[in-house]
């Protein structure tokens, strides 16, 4: 068996790992030049430390990363909507924990053996002839695999190119991501949330916290530091001040968020995995954790060395009913959050833990039977 796996991100790196404990040779190529060394944080919720249990590196990310025992959701002037302590629905599945994205990417690509990934290539076209599929590459070559893994994120060329024009659509919110110094303000995760604005901050290590904002997008302007300070300029502490404090040259990295419906992913000797296969807000926290999981539950079923139709057609089964589930859950969560104040700050404060626990209940359940 010989895996080629497109794209070297959290979705990449992880199923190189999960099939290289599962002994099936594998080559990750990736288009940019070399390994990113900048990005901003990362939230693991219970059901993604499990999975890295998986790839045997839990233990790793947990002496980098910063515990999460509890949620904090506050209105722009700081009242409290509701305070959930998340340790107790995940308890029996991972710990929560936060960390900067480049550490928990550094630890999956030092889990591979060196040469595994190469970097600067890409694939350009596949074609399935018989038991094998032909890719060619951006430097000419040609090489047979039994598998070809699409797992280049949400714009990922594999996705047009093997199952048709499927384009993510644009769900209508645009967001600021960013890394500031740990003063102490902020000892949790801590959301706050205003009229058709969320201003979020998650402590990843003692001396940094990961700061989340987003706004309707036809609010963004140009996404600059001064466009995000004068949308959140009457939020309260503990937030507030961490943007209005913000110098304008800061650095901050800005996305249009898309999503990628659960659809069908498999295609003879295909599959897409994490975003290229099903992009998501990011207000459930899930996307690191659905693209581990596909990760793990791909190399566990590619181990069985069925044929290799069946092993997809079984890994789609497993897989389009979970990230279905977190789908309409995080459509419903952005209606809500986005809608109207009154009515969202009622239902938090009146119904909060019991919309926590509905929503993430589901995924403390096995991956597989």
């Amino acid at each position: 068996m010989k895996v080629l796996i497109a794209g070297a991100g959290i979705a990449g790196l992880s199923a190189a790992r999960a099939l290289k404990m599962k002994g099936v040779e594998c080559e990750v190529v990736e288009r940019r030049e070399r390994p990113p060394t900048e990005g901003a944080g990362i939230f693991l919720l219970g059901n993604a430390a499990r999975a890295l249990g998986d790839l045997g590196l839990l233990e790793q990310v947990r002496a980098v990363a910063y515990p999460i025992a509890r949620q904090r959701i506050l209105s722009p002037s700081g009242f409290v909507l509701n305070d959930v302590r998340t340790a107790d629905i995940w308890k029996d599945c991972g710990p929560c924990l936060a960390l900067s994205r480049q550490a928990l990417t550094d630890i999956l690509h030092a889990s591979l053996k060196p040469g595994t990934v190469t970097y600067g290539l890409e694939v350009v076209s596949t074609a399935s002839r018989g038991d094998k599929s032909t890719a060619r590459f951006s430097n000419g070559q040609e090489k047979e695999y039994d598998l070809v893994v699409g797992a280049a994120g949400v714009n990922t060329p594999l996705r047009t190119a093997v199952f048709g024009p499927s384009a993510a659509r644009q769900i209508d919110i645009s967001c600021w991501r960013l890394v500031v110094r740990n003063n102490g303000e902020i000892d949790g995760w801590t959301a706050m949330l205003g009229n058709g604005r969320t201003l979020l901050g998650i402590p990843i290590s003692e001396t940094e916290t990961y700061i989340y904002a987003d706004c309707r997008s036809n609010e963004f302007g140009d996404g600059s530091v001064n466009v995000m300070k004068r949308l959140f300029n009457s939020f309260a502490g503990p937030l507030g001040p961490i943007v209005a404090a913000l110098d304008p040259a800061t650095a901050v990295h800005r996305a249009v968020l898309q999503e990628v419906p659960a659809k069908r992913w498999i295609a003879d000797r295909h599959v897409l995995i994490g975003d290229a296969a099903h992009a998501s807000s990011p207000s459930m926290a899930q996307g690191a954790g659905m693209a581990i999981e596909d990760a793990v539950v791909l190399a566990e079923l590619v181990a069985k060395d069925d044929p290799m139709e069946g092993i997809l057609q079984q890994f789609h089964e497993a897989r389009i009913g979970r990230v279905a589930w977190v789908q309409k859950k995080l459509r419903a969560r952005d209606k809500l959050r986005t809608g109207s104040s009154t009515i969202r700050n009622a239902v938090l404060r009146l119904f909060g833990d019991a919309l926590y626990r509905r929503t993430y209940e589901p995924l403390t359940r096995p991956l597989l039977p």
